[in-house]
């Protein structure tokens, strides 16, 4: 095996002439004993995605609580792609050790002897029919690892081509925010019917797939049909993978596979997302935190180990020993969108928020939050004066006293942090209230609700 693949190093001139004997020779070994190259491939690839999928587990988590947009998508892109890939590898390696196994009973009892069995006559016929030869067995499931091994990485190009296609629609959108030629209700119209338009020729890219390219064929279909296949052919990246695609479409088994799989996982993984085990007809696990129930996304001694996103607010721990409650509000880009509707002074003539290269002068606003280093101490203190006088806190029912200043967690994601004199409250249970503005109504220019945030309950022992 390894001479062969030596052989086709040393000799580029053989590999460039694809059409000489001697290339298609090399390629008939090559793939008489690929099977030897799969096992490698998969295991060493079964092996660093199981290193690889909970740091991407922990990346996605970290991305969707900082507001990072692009690199959430990323990373969303990525993480479903890769266990698509393994659950597939897995599956490809255990037929090939079925296949390997049946190889060394092969070696040792040859074909099966259905007159040994003795069955009657009506078992042996249909045992005849249906099993078959033991070649035959052992020729099937070489097709089958063998087309499965190529599945599983056309498998992740297809999920891949999928999350670019809703990838390009959001830049287009987020693009013509920034230039800022439309209002918030120009925005709101061209995202609808750059939508409609977009989403409408993707649907006739995934009717021509699920019908195995029923809109390539005829004479008038092709000519409306090419300017968009070619379109999403460039989005999607497809030059990477197109020859596999092909190459399973004129099989008429295994263009099914290839087909139907992707949908088949997207299905199968809502309908696992959907299904859960009711324990109680009372109790609802996941909730908001309540005067009832104490959600672990409020509490950090919590989060830190089970990596939850934080639920608006956190405090250290359900139980606290300390004359003081510390009090933290990670930065989101609708509470600062909230403080210039509190303080209108505060708005800037050009919004800096997201992405950008020299200062921010290319940027999409409302992605991540930046503190400029250039703004003086004066604006910044007038900042989290807004933030003060837009949150109000209580314990139980009396309004505490607080100030808030800004700093960042151990993930560099900005939090507002106070903390609250609680020497006088008695040992026993208490109720944490948020107030202030709730929901993202900007671009509707809606009044924004003020409301009860969050309701934390904590015990409250003296040391």
């Amino acid at each position: 095996m390894q001479k062969l693949y030596i052989e086709a190093l040393i000799n580029p001139s053989m590999s460039k002439d694809y059409n000489s004997s001697s290339f298609k020779k090399l390629l008939d070994k090559l793939q008489q004993e690929s099977w030897q190259l799969e096992l490698l491939i998969s295991g060493f690839a079964i092996f660093g995605l199981f290193q690889v999928i909970d740091p991407l587990q922990e990346e996605l988590t970290k991305a969707i609580g900082n507001d990072d947009f692009i690199y959430g998508f990323f990373i969303q892109t990525i993480y479903p792609a890769l266990t698509i890939l393994l659950v597939v590898l897995l599956i490809h390696v255990i037929l090939r050790g079925v296949w390997i196994g049946a190889l060394g009973l092969r070696y040792v009892s040859n074909e099966i002897d259905y007159d040994e069995l003795r069955y009657s006559k009506k078992f042996t016929e249909h045992l005849t029919k249906k099993v078959g030869s033991f070649d035959r067995y052992i020729s099937r499931l070489e097709n089958i690892c063998s087309t499965l091994f190529a599945i599983a990485f056309l498998m992740v190009f297809y999920f891949m081509a999928y999350m670019l296609i809703i990838g390009f629609y959001t830049l287009i959108s987020n693009l013509m925010e920034v230039t800022g030629i439309l209002s918030n209700e120009q925005q709101i119209v061209f995202n609808v019917y750059w939508g409609f338009i977009y989403f409408s020729f993707a649907l006739l890219i995934f009717i021509d797939f699920l019908g195995m390219g029923v809109l390539k064929k005829g004479n008038l279909r092709p000519k409306i049909y090419f300017p968009v296949y070619r379109f999403f052919s460039i989005i999607t990246l497809s030059f990477l993978y197109r020859p596999l695609v092909y190459n399973f479409l004129d099989q008429k088994r295994a263009k099914w596979v290839a087909t139907f799989l992707l949908p088949a996982y997207l299905l199968i993984s809502f309908l696992l997302s959907a299904f859960s085990k009711q324990h109680s007809n009372y109790l609802t696990p996941n909730a908001d935190s309540s005067s009832i129930y104490a959600n672990t996304s409020n509490y950090e001694d919590v989060i830190n180990k089970s990596e939850d996103l934080v639920d608006f607010a956190t405090i250290p721990s359900k139980v606290i020993t300390t004359s003081y409650l510390p009090l933290k509000i990670p930065f989101t880009t609708f509470k600062e969108t909230a403080i210039f509707k509190q303080d209108s002074s505060l708005t800037p003539s050009n919004d800096e928020r997201g992405y950008g290269f020299n200062g921010g002068k290319m940027s999409i606003p409302g992605l991540t939050f930046s503190i400029n280093n250039n703004k003086n101490i004066a604006e910044q203190k007038k900042y989290l004066k807004a933030v003060n006088k837009m949150y109000k806190v209580l314990i139980d029912s009396t309004v505490m006293e607080k100030e808030f200043i800004y700093t960042t967690n151990s993930n560099d994601r900005f939090q507002f942090e106070t903390f609250l004199d609680i020497s006088s409250l008695n040992n026993g249970k208490h109720l944490l209230h948020i107030i202030g503005p709730q929901g993202d109504n900007e671009l509707f220019k809606k009044k924004i609700k003020i409301d009860t945030l969050v309701t934390i309950p904590f015990w409250r022992f003296k040391e």
